[in-house]
């Protein structure tokens, strides 16, 4: 994994297209509650195959997670066309074979891998 930081948008959202082209999971990390850091929660509590479970990196949070769908994918374009603007998911990683492949924490501490 390389840290990458926070880049411009238009190099983001190449960045982020690529790496849901590959992503066949995801994880979607936030507080169990209302607030800046739960942005998108209703939205990923929606979708069909997704589950929904206690987080241990923070007390009263919750992961959700699931397959890689045409939906989700698309979901994750609608809601991080940007790195810096908000409103914007705070912590959420993209997985291919159960690998992370991309991980954002912090809202835009940014970790890809690099294919060789």
């Amino acid at each position: 994994m390389r840290y990458v930081g926070v880049v411009p948008d238009e190099e983001w959202r190449a960045l982020l297209r690529a790496h849901l082209d590959r992503a066949d999971e995801f994880r979607v990390r936030m507080p169990d509650g209302e607030g800046p850091l739960s942005h998108g929660r209703a939205q990923f509590a929606a979708l069909p195959e997704v589950t929904v479970g206690p987080w241990s990196g923070m007390r009263d949070a919750v992961e959700f997670a699931g397959p890689l769908t045409p939906a989700v994918r698309e979901l994750f374009v609608e809601m991080e066309p940007s790195l810096e603007e908000l409103p914007k998911l705070w912590d959420y990683k993209l997985l291919q074979n159960g690998e992370v492949i991309l991980s954002i924490g912090d809202f835009h501490d940014v970790l890809i891998d690099v294919p060789s």
